[in-house]
């Protein structure tokens, strides 16, 4: 695994990791996990008078490991957290969360730049998201772009929806980075890193590169699964302005090791998966 990539560049592509077999596993869980996800549409709308919202549909489900336990015998038996403890040098894998994401064809709503890590209660830099879809894309049609070597750099203030400006008000201090920076405008500072990607192919990330993507082909839906892994090194750092409300019940303390049966071990395999938490 190129750990020197992933440390140099914060992200990297990992070509065939997931054979037919797993991709096959995959595929068979997506269209009803899907159907038990929120639509997303309009998340990132910015309403203006006589301005129609971009066409398309995004759809997120959370938590695929519980709404399926398939997705949790996936999880360990595939080689993405294998492959995660060799990016990061992590003599064990707990995973922080999952993610499945839906764009229907033609979605023209792209995901704007962000980093993944200032709405997650963690500190520690073993920390890498997976990201792999069903359907081959490239940066047109809907793969990651990167502003290479981002990872290395501040925390910046999240977008967050209105209810959760508060939350973020008092989570301030962690953004050292101050507000989002506009990456298309300063190529000079800020070099797009795109991966182009076939079924099997995973990316691995950095939660702290900053990233975005572009909306789907016209012609067939991207159909995406992101894992995010969590290393030795990280501890839990407690935040108001989580993505998840069910982050805000977690029962650790700040510094703790992340542990628990909210944050399973994927990494080394065990002789049998634990059973899924409920809700």
């Amino acid at each position: 695994m190129d750990f020197a990539a992933l440390e140099r560049d914060g992200a990297v592509c990992i070509r065939g990791l997931l054979n037919d077999q797993w991709l096959a596993e995959a595929g068979s869980m997506f269209d009803a996990l899907k159907a038990g996800g929120r639509d997303l549409s309009r998340m990132y709308d910015e309403p203006e008078a006589g301005r129609q919202a971009a066409p398309g549909q995004t759809i997120i489900h959370d938590d695929c490991w519980i709404a399926q336990p398939g997705f949790l015998r996936f999880l360990h038996e595939s080689p993405l957290a294998g492959a995660a403890a060799s990016l990061l040098g992590a003599g064990q894998i707990h995973l922080f969360e999952d993610l499945l994401i839906y764009k229907s064809a033609g979605t023209e709503q792209p995901t704007p730049w962000h980093q993944d890590e200032p709405q997650w209660p963690l500190s520690g830099r073993q920390m890498v998201s997976g990201w792999f879809c069903l359907d081959r894309v490239n940066p047109e049609t809907g793969s990651l772009r990167f502003a290479k070597g981002t990872h290395r750099g501040p925390l910046y203030r999240p977008f967050v929806t209105p209810e959760r400006r508060e939350d973020l008000a008092n989570d301030e201090r962690f953004f050292d980075g101050g507000a989002l920076p506009d990456v298309e405008a300063d190529p000079r500072r800020f070099q797009i890193m795109t991966f182009s990607v076939a079924p099997g192919d995973v990316i691995f990330f950095h939660p702290r590169i900053l990233h975005a993507a572009f909306g789907s082909a016209p012609a067939w839906p991207r159909r995406t699964f992101s894992i995010r892994f969590l290393g030795d090194d990280v501890r839990w750092l407690p935040k108001k302005s989580v993505f998840h409300d069910w982050l805000k019940d977690i029962a650790l303390a700040e510094g703790e090791r992340i542990s628990g049966q909210r944050f399973p071990q994927l990494w080394p395999p065990r002789a049998a998966a634990p059973a899924a938490v409920q809700g």
